[in-house]
């Protein structure tokens, strides 16, 4: 990987984190509820995980729209550059659920 290519890289992981963090910060609604559950009962999924992902697959498509992309809420692009993001929006989603 060229040093431009990995500032650039870089550059976005820091901005899509940064406004991913924004969004669960100041968009978290006092009734956040569960939204699905996935290999059981405590592996959840809230609104707020599906639009922290959105949020960031949305970004990485605009800026890099050949790479791919594979996110744990199910967002999944096979991309043609041979980079690939994997994305965990939320890390901690029941701690979250609980303030």
């Amino acid at each position: 990987m060229t040093d431009p290519l990995h500032a650039e890289l870089l550059d976005l992981a820091r901005e899509a984190a940064r406004r991913a963090g924004e969004l669960l910060r100041d968009g978290r609604p006092a009734d956040l509820a569960v939204a699905a559950t996935k290999s059981s009962s405590v592996d959840v999924v809230t609104e707020m995980d599906l639009a922290a992902e959105k949020l960031i697959t949305g970004l990485i498509a605009e800026r890099r729209p050949e790479d791919g992309v594979l996110g744990e809420e199910g967002a999944s692009t096979a991309g043609s550059s041979g980079i690939r993001w994997v994305v965990d929006p939320l890390d901690g989603t029941v701690n979250y659920l609980y303030g």
